[in-house]
């Protein structure tokens, strides 16, 4: 997969965890399935617009958090 397909993975991995949420309390909180934020966080998942903005809004972070070190 793409290397910034999964820095982006991990950064929301790092933001959830900063939370201390499991995968299914983003999936509640952003209305993603489980599987599609396990395969976000994997990097083997490509996202849309609407989904980033539902995993910003749900992590309460600044859109920089989760495009850090991407390019």
């Amino acid at each position: 997969m793409e290397p910034a397909v999964e820095q982006f993975g991990r950064n929301v991995r790092a933001a959830r965890l900063a939370r201390g949420w499991t995968q299914e309390e983003l999936s509640a909180a952003s209305g993603l399935a489980v599987v599609q934020v396990s395969r976000i966080e994997r990097g083997v998942r490509e996202i849309r617009l609407t989904t980033l903005l539902r995993l910003l809004k749900a992590l309460d972070v600044a859109p920089a958090r989760l495009l850090e070190d991407l390019y």
